[in-house]
Parts: C-alpha cells; sequence; structure tokens
C-alpha cells in the first residue's frame, strides 16, 4: 500500500472548497455529525479513525491531501478507501462503476476476516456486501485458503483455489474499469479496518479478469467445511504482486 498520512482541519476546509461541499455535505459523505466536521476544521482533536473516514471520502471524490499541507486534485488514478467506513464507501463505489459499465464482479479473498469480519457502520460483512451485490450484477469469487469458510450458502458463485496462495495481498477485486488490492487492516494506524487501494486503470482490470478467468475452470466449487474434501494439487499458481507490477505502475505514475 501507499504510504499514507492524517491530513488536517485546514486541509479538510480547502479541499471542501475545492469541491465546492458544505460542513453539511462532508458529514453526510462521511457519515459523520456536522459538529465534528466544525470541530475538526477549527483544528481542535478529533480521533484518528474519523480523520481517516473524512480524508477516504476526499480522497475517493478525486482531491489528494499531501504531508506538505497542499491540497489538489489527484492526477494518480488511486483511490484509497480507509477508516471506519471504507468498506461502506468501497462497495458504494463499486455499485457505481458498475453503472457505468456493468462487467460484473470477480474477487479473490485471500484471509477469513475480508468475509466475516463485520465491519463500516452499517454492521455488515463483506460476504453481506457481495450477497447485495449479486442482485443487481454477477458476483464470482474465488476462495486463496482452502481454510476459509462462508457463514452461509451464498447466492453468489463461490470456488476454491486447489493450492493456497503465499502472497503480501490479502485480497482482490476487478469491476468495470477499475482494479482493487486489499488488506484486513490498516497496519500504517493499527486500526482494525480494511483497507482498498483501488487503481482506475482499464489495463489493469483487463488482466485481472484475465488472470481469474485462466483459473476459475481449475478451481472446485465451494463445499461446507465438513463436507470438503481434499482438493488436487496443480501446477499452475495463482498471480502475485509481481504479476501486476508493470500496469500498476503505469498507473500510479
Amino acid at each position: 500500500m501507499t504510504d499514507f498520512y492524517l491530513m488536517t482541519g485546514a486541509q479538510s476546509r480547502m479541499a471542501r472548497s475545492l469541491l465546492k461541499w458544505s460542513r453539511e455535505k462532508l458529514a453526510e459523505e462521511a457519515n459523520v455529525a456536522r459538529g465534528t466536521i466544525r470541530i475538526f476544521e477549527d483544528d481542535q482533536p478529533i480521533r484518528e479513525s474519523i480523520i481517516l473516514d473524512i480524508q477516504s471520502v476526499f480522497d475517493a471524490n478525486g482531491v489528494e491531501c499531501n504531508p506538505d499541507g497542499s491540497v489538489k486534485p489527484r492526477t494518480d488514478g488511486v483511490k484509497d478507501f480507509r477508516g471506519l467506513s471504507g468498506c461502506d464507501r468501497f462497495f458504494a463505489n463499486i455499485e457505481k462503476m458498475l453503472g457505468e459499465n456493468d462487467t460484473g464482479v470477480v474477487c479473490r479473498i485471500g484471509c477469513q476476516e475480508m468475509l466475516t469480519r463485520v465491519t463500516g457502520r452499517n454492521g455488515m460483512t463483506n460476504f453481506d456486501r457481495l450477497e447485495s451485490l449479486s442482485k443487481i450484477t454477477r458476483v464470482r469469487c474465488m476462495l486463496s485458503d482452502q481454510k476459509i469458510y462462508l457463514p452461509g450458502k451464498p447466492s453468489f458463485e463461490v470456488r476454491v483455489f486447489p493450492e493456497n496462495r503465499p502472497s503480501i495481498i490479502s485480497s482482490e477485486f476487478a469491476y468495470g474499469d477499475e482494479a482493487t488490492f486489499a488488506v484486513e487492516q490498516d497496519t500504517r494506524f493499527n486500526f482494525r479496518h480494511p483497507v482498498y487501494m483501488v487503481i482506475e486503470y482499464a489495463n489493469l482490470a483487463k488482466k485481472m479478469f484475465g488472470y481469474f478467468e485462466r483459473d476459475w475452470p481449475e478451481a472446485t466449487p465451494y463445499l461446507s467445511t465438513s463436507s470438503r474434501k481434499p482438493a488436487q494439487k496443480i501446477d499452475r499458481q495463482m498471480p502475485m504482486m509481481s504479476d501486476y507490477e508493470e500496469p500498476r505502475r503505469q498507473a500510479c505514475y
């Protein structure tokens, strides 16, 4: 993940001005009280997790707050969804992108908590969110660890890759013209909330879809933990971060 820092109240005022937002609008987007925005922008202390929520809202709407105190439109094609409401905003972003280009959603889930931990302000899990997405588009999910279990019978398609995947990347999502790399928690701030780095780069999304389509036929349909049989090993490994490095570099620089 890219380096990250906490914005200031002054930057919040500048970012709002750039977006032509009122405090009420920012409070609504960040799902916090208007008074919280006032306190923060008056340079009084508030919780770091709330600052991340506010900063993530600006980031997702194309405004970058930099460590040197500047505020400017993002030009790197990257959106970070962090903080307590990061999951909620990330899945809302998926729905928005699908409205522009409905390619369906594919995801590789690399750890148990990415699916079953309750996150966000609405008390949902990502399993719940994928269930909701499956009502409006085709959702396919590949579990890269054979030990991952689902909390119920999914309405979306789930398969299990025969080999556990060693990787620093916890999970990946692709939809429309965006590719996303996700980790289960924000270690930068020691918060127990997932982080989603979204790259708005059609070629990278296409490559991620291509890897998924290659591996999908060789994955086995998901069975409950009690009814699983040992999977046969295959020679092909799931893609690693290095496989995406060149298109990711082009997207970020």
